[in-house]
């Protein structure tokens, strides 16, 4: 049977150009695609998979959305923190940073929402006379910072609930005022109440108190349970890497991939699954991680992440190539030919 003519024609020539059009490409792909940490890349892809590609969440800061993703056990807190994003984008960002991993202020927020935002916020910009003078009897003669000032409001708002949060207000230029009429009477009131006010409302409640601790210190023992925990060990690394020998380098971008390996199980849902193997599945999904394999490999080495970007994306293209060509070959060969 004689050859068709398809596979007559000179099968040497094509390779250098498949070559050449690989290396265009890789060159081209270096230059635009920006490098991230590993850490900073898997957390922004899990953000996008979890939340959608068109959601808000991803124009907030990276922080803010680690934080959102350890929300996610609890629907409530989620809710309650994008409801308070929505209302106060900035404050509410700012205070995710600060105490998004404590307990207390989650419980906070889970109970007040947006509503706990103004009075964190006036506390952490204004020094309040009462608590520096409590500062003061206590033997501390240091001022207080605005975030010492702000962790009181939020063991204000879990100590005294809505009767301390419904003292601020927010006027319609964005500035937050406490009202002084509303302060007064709450004070005088629990002065007299506080007492029989305490004992009732923990008879209705009939909650165990700090239960929530137990679930969290669950969370810690998990390897990488939290995105936030995830996040700040990947910058932990990050700075370790800045060592001047290979070595050192080598041994911590190590652990950072041993650790984007487990964050990368957490994301496709298989904890069970090899760090490796669980990686490579997440890179063959979003292949800019492998951009980000590249550069961090290039700063092992102590060269300009090119160097390394370059010849990685050529030995992955230039295969890819082959292969499609072949594959086009063979489809061609069972189309009849045309007289």
């Amino acid at each position: 049977m004689p050859e068709p003519v398809l596979f007559r024609t000179p099968r040497r020539r094509s390779w250098p150009w498949l070559a050449v059009i690989a290396l265009v490409v890789a060159v081209l792909v270096a230059l635009r695609l920006q490098p991230q940490p590993v850490e900073e890349r898997l957390v922004r892809l899990h953000s996008q998979e979890v939340f959608g590609a068109d959601s808000q969440v991803l124009v907030e800061p990276l922080p803010v959305q680690a934080t959102l993703l350890d929300y996610r056990s609890d629907r409530l807190l989620l809710l309650k923190a994008q409801a308070a994003l929505q209302v106060y984008p900035e404050h509410t960002g700012q205070l995710l940073e600060l105490f998004g991993e404590e307990p207390e202020f989650q419980e906070a927020l889970k109970t007040h929402g947006e509503y706990l935002i103004p009075p964190v916020i006036h506390f952490y910009r204004n020094p309040v006379s009462s608590i520096e003078m409590l500062n003061r009897v206590a033997g501390t003669r240091q001022t207080l910072t605005p975030e010492q000032r702000a962790w009181y409001a939020v063991n204000f708002a879990n100590k005294e609930g809505q009767d301390f949060t419904g003292q601020f207000v927010v006027a319609p230029d964005g500035s937050i005022e406490w009202i002084w009429t509303e302060r007064i009477t709450e004070g005088v009131t629990r002065f007299f109440t506080s007492g029989i006010r305490t004992l009732e409302s923990r008879y209705r409640t009939d909650q165990p108190i700090r239960a929530s601790d137990l679930g969290w210190a669950a969370v810690d023992a998990v390897v990488i349970g939290s995105a936030v925990k995830f996040l700040k060990a990947g910058r932990a690394a990050a700075t370790t890497a800045r060592a001047t020998t290979v070595t050192a380098r080598s041994a911590a971008y190590g652990s950072r991939l041993a650790r984007a390996g487990q964050m990368a199980s957490t994301m496709i849902g298989y904890a069970k699954w090899p760090a490796v193997a669980a990686l490579a599945y997440v890179a063959v999904r979003h292949p800019v991680l492998l951009n980000d394999l590249f550069a961090g490999a290039a700063k092992v080495l102590g060269v300009p992440p090119w160097m390394i970007q370059v010849p990685g994306w050529f030995l992955i293209l230039l295969p890819l190539l082959l292969i499609l060509r072949w594959v086009a070959r063979v489809c061609l060969w069972f189309i009849p030919a045309r007289r």
